[in-house]
């Protein structure tokens, strides 16, 4: 059976969750009517007219819009009372499985083939799997002098996912399916790496927290781009890299063999997005919390090794970091008002995280130390992206990595209601929002 939970003393915390949600709710209806005004007056918001989101406004259902809806009203009636009677492998397996079919059936409120158009899009990256597949060390070599040929999205990351698209073409994976499939099952991993880092750092607090969390982490609007967005890949990656560093760190036995792993994984993570660089600080919170920190420069030698690897075969990172900056900084992007995005961005990652989400964050200081850390350094990562100027929108696929780690916050708002506002917001999203992922 599994651990009982229940949620830490609210002391007026529910209300001043309310509160919370309410200023975010403003918030969101000003970036929309503020970016709506910009536009009006000709300045570069963002495309399709729905903003602070990329996309546009279109009413529409479909069988997976109900089988969506029926699997939240599920989660919501029965998800409490799952979450504290599984096991803890029961639980997680039930998390990951229950995002990744949520996601799925809300992605094909467009159709079934809603979860392969965005791969299959102008911008993405499966255009330059055909030349990467022929020629992968051609491709790697000469990938900073031809970037600016290939489609937005390829030059705006480093090369690992396409090529790591084009080795599973060349195995007779290749295509949208399977790409849509990867990024998915990986994406909705993120939930079991998050929920493993916090037991691991912070035991049977921890595990409370993932308990109460779970229902609400299932139900949330990151699911929207999850599927399917890269990043949701990317959001994967990263999350199991920091889980196996905690998991080295808090290990009684062998830990080296788990820190070697970490490195390796956390090696991949600076060349599938440059993105993740500053988002590795949650690694760090690892060994801030543990104390430990052998396994932490462990890991940091791998990815240094990584890094030289990359190099020895023909992407040099810093050449990368340095084109792609070129190209932001003459891109339309850098034309977009950056004040109006600095308030935009961080709405948008309250709409990731849902209500539940920003109501527990409201009352950060109640989490045990590990959870509030890790929760309040991914926070730190976003203010930090929209402050830089740098992630001027587009940030609901580009915080994914993010959201997955503000989510556990939702512990200190269990109740029924929350979900169901939880839930409300994930359904109406997808219906009245057209998004490109």
């Amino acid at each position: 059976m599994g651990t009982p939970t229940r949620p830490p003393p609210t002391r007026g915390g529910d209300r001043g969750a309310v509160v919370g949600v309410a200023v975010w709710s403003l918030c969101l209806v000003a970036a929309w009517a503020g970016g709506r005004w910009l536009a009006g007056r000709g300045a570069v918001v963002t495309y399709g007219g729905a903003p602070p989101f990329l996309g546009y406004l279109h009413v529409r259902l479909s069988p997976g819009t109900v089988a969506a809806l029926v699997l939240a009203v599920l989660v919501a009636a029965w998800g409490p009372w799952c979450a504290r009677a599984a096991s803890w492998q029961v639980l997680l397996l039930a998390a990951w499985v229950t995002s990744a079919a949520f996601a799925a059936c809300l992605a094909t409120t467009d159709g079934l083939s809603g979860l392969t158009t965005p791969m299959r899009g102008e911008h993405d990256y499966l255009a330059v799997v055909p030349r990467a597949a022929a020629a992968p060390g051609d491709f790697l070599r000469t990938f900073v002098e031809r970037a600016p040929d290939y489609p937005v999205h390829v030059r705006g990351h480093p090369p690992g996912f396409p090529l790591l698209l084009a080795g599973m073409d060349r195995v007779g994976l290749g295509g949208a399916g399977w790409a849509a499939a990867l990024v998915i099952v990986v994406g909705t991993s993120a939930v079991v790496a998050v929920a493993v880092t916090i037991r691991a750092l912070a035991a049977e607090a921890g595990e409370g927290v993932v308990r109460l969390a779970a229902p609400a982490t299932v139900l949330a609007p990151w699911v929207l781009w999850v599927a399917t967005s890269a990043d949701a890949f990317y959001a994967g990656v990263l999350a199991w890299g920091v889980a196996l560093l905690a998991i080295a760190s808090t290990s009684r036995g062998r830990w080296w063999p788990w820190a070697l792993a970490a490195g390796l994984v956390l090696g991949l993570c600076p060349f599938l997005s440059y993105g993740l660089l500053p988002m590795g600080a949650l690694a760090l919170v690892v060994g801030v919390c543990t104390r430990r920190w052998a396994p932490t420069v462990v890991a940091g030698a791998v990815v240094v090794g990584s890094v030289v690897a990359w190099a020895a075969a023909g992407f040099w990172l810093l050449d990368g970091l340095a084109m792609t900056h070129t190209e932001s900084t003459l891109g339309r992007a850098a034309e977009r008002p950056y004040l109006y995005f600095v308030v935009a961005d961080l709405v948008l990652m309250g709409a990731l995280v849902g209500p539940a989400g920003v109501g527990g964050v409201v009352g950060l200081g109640r989490l045990p130390r590990p959870v509030r850390e890790l929760v309040g350094v991914a926070l730190g990562a976003a203010l930090v992206g929209a402050l830089s100027g740098v992630e001027r929108g587009e940030v609901e696929r580009i915080w994914l990595p993010l959201a997955c780690w503000v989510l556990p916050a939702a512990a200190l708002v269990p109740q029924r209601r929350w979900l169901v506002a939880q839930a409300a917001v994930t359904v109406v999203l997808q219906v009245v929002l057209v998004s490109p992922w």
